[in-house]
């Protein structure tokens, strides 16, 4: 947009120029203004810059900015992210990369093409000079649930080669081996997460490939009986934040306000400190004013996400910005959750996230071991009436606050990996799909995926009960669950603060 805009004032100028219209002073003006209101529509619109997540040189300066999707092929390839890489994982072996190091690139393109043998990795080097270096693809992972679709979305990994120590990556595409040589327009900022800011990239490659970092703070780095080193080094200072949420891509008219600063205050309410959303430029200005005032408080972090071609794409995307979230928050956040704005994980016998994964932890004996909770999924259904206690509440009636009016659930609880969600810790997966961590895509040998227990927590889903869902045929009846209300008092201060932000910022 910042480019478009930038190519129209300079036609503007020539024409005038050739004219002999505009001074030479009116020219100079001209210039100023188009400057700072391209910076103000790239700043309110495209998201460009991260503000939390961001990753910084040891100095903390700044090292690079994130844009949205990048036309790799008109109407057939496009490319979102590149990750910096050297965590030992399943997909390709360290050993056969020259620095012990892949670049990772989340991608979209259409299933008949062959990337292996239509592309080359094309990296941009900031040195002494600009360099530019090809290395292959080492592998290509489907990321994608729905295999059906004219679209695949994969990680595509490369060798991350060596290369004189003046010359950074700074960013990365892929490129035709018949064809011209791309734009740097084209390719997309790399994340070093070699760099990341956390003390826990700080350690050796040994320690956090064998997880030492990763031991929970109520543990001593000691030698047990039988020598074997045991790090019981607190780690509560290693992550940014403990609990970050992402949500499926937001696009189009279908949230209001309320939706949002529900979702977020209900979350905040059991523990999340963190919010990453995608946001699709024709979402309703209103609402991405509402994510501003939120993202100037610290709390959410905004990134523009507007797939070039959704025909035949899963879900708006939604695997793509899933996968990006994992790799974009990783060694920031201890756990992450990807869910919708109308779910929210609910703990049914402690009153926070951290007081039930202790209690989860207690009961099992090794929960240094796992890398993922499998969190089961109960439909509230909308069209369900409003409980009576919360009917005759003012302020729940005018914020809409689903998770006090709706206590009504279905009799039947679904299955892990059927709309079930996911709380990982992102440093621990290679790939995370929409439903479920596959066993395959953890990071560590021993650690495993934690099936947790209706009785502990469960997925409370608020919307209407998708026409294709036969759950409710099973058992007609309607349960009442008013495990929220308990909650009543925090909810609606929270909700009435959140509104009150963004009536302000609108």
């Amino acid at each position: 947009m910042k480019r478009i805009f930038l190519r129209k004032q300079q036609s503007q100028k020539v024409s005038c120029l050739a004219n002999g219209y505009l001074p030479i002073k009116a020219l100079v003006i001209v210039l100023f203004v188009t400057s700072i209101i391209a910076i103000y529509v790239n700043k309110k619109f495209l998201y460009r810059t991260p503000i939390y997540f961001n990753r910084t040189t040891e100095s903390g300066v700044e090292v690079c900015n994130f844009s949205d999707f990048q036309v790799i092929e008109p109407g057939s390839a496009f490319l979102y992210s590149a990750y910096i890489d050297d965590r030992h994982a399943r997909d390709v072996s360290l050993a056969n990369t020259s620095t012990g190091a892949v670049v990772r690139l989340l991608v979209y393109y259409l299933r008949t093409i062959d990337a292996t043998s239509r592309w080359n990795c094309r990296l941009f080097y900031n040195g002494q000079t600009d360099h530019i270096v090809d290395t292959p693809i080492l592998a290509v992972t489907d990321l994608d649930e729905a295999s059906t679709r004219r679209f695949l979305v994969a990680m595509v990994v490369c060798d991350f080669p060596k290369t004189p120590p003046h010359y950074v990556l700074r960013s990365a595409s892929l490129a035709n081996r018949n064809h011209s040589v791309p734009f740097r327009e084209n390719s997309v900022c790399v994340v070093d997460l070699r760099n990341s800011s956390s003390s826990l990239s700080k350690s050796t490659n040994q320690d956090r490939f064998h997880g030492i970092l990763y031991k929970d703070s109520s543990r001593t780095e000691t030698n047990d009986a039988k020598g074997n080193h045991k790090d019981n080094r607190s780690t509560q200072d290693i992550y940014n934040v403990k609990f970050t949420v992402c949500t499926s891509p937001i696009h189009g008219k279908y949230y209001k306000i309320e939706d949002i600063v529900n979702f977020i205050e209900v979350n905040r309410f059991f523990g999340a400190e963190k919010f990453v959303f995608y946001v699709d430029n024709n979402t309703n200005p209103k609402l991405i004013n509402c994510f501003e005032a939120y993202r100037k408080r610290g709390i959410v972090e905004l990134y523009s996400f507007t797939p070039t071609v959704c025909d035949g794409l899963h879900y708006h995307g939604q695997i793509v910005s899933i996968s990006d979230c994992a790799y974009r928050t990783m060694y920031r956040t201890r756990y992450l959750i990807n869910q919708d704005p109308d779910e929210v994980i609910v703990p049914l016998k402690t009153d926070s996230w951290t007081s039930m994964l202790k209690a989860i932890h207690s009961r099992v004996r090794n929960p240094d071991l796992i890398a993922s909770y499998s969190f089961r999924n109960q439909f509230f259904p909308l069209k369900a009436p409003d409980d009576i206690a919360s009917l005759n509440n003012t302020l729940i009636r005018r914020y809409n606050i689903k998770a006090l009016l709706k206590t009504s659930k279905e009799n039947y609880i679904h299955p892990h990996v059927t709309r079930s969600k996911v709380m990982a810790r992102p440093e621990r997966i290679l790939m995370w799909h929409v439903h479920l961590i596959h066993p395959k895509n953890v990071i560590r040998r021993n650690d495993t995926v934690h099936f947790t227990s209706p009785v502990d927590a469960l997925l409370f889903h608020y919307r209407s009960v998708p026409t294709n869902d036969r759950s409710l045929s099973r058992n007609g009846k309607l349960l009442t669950e008013r495990r929220m209300l308990k909650f009543t008092d925090s909810l609606i201060d929270r909700v009435q603060t959140g509104m009150n932000l963004c009536s302000g910022a609108n």
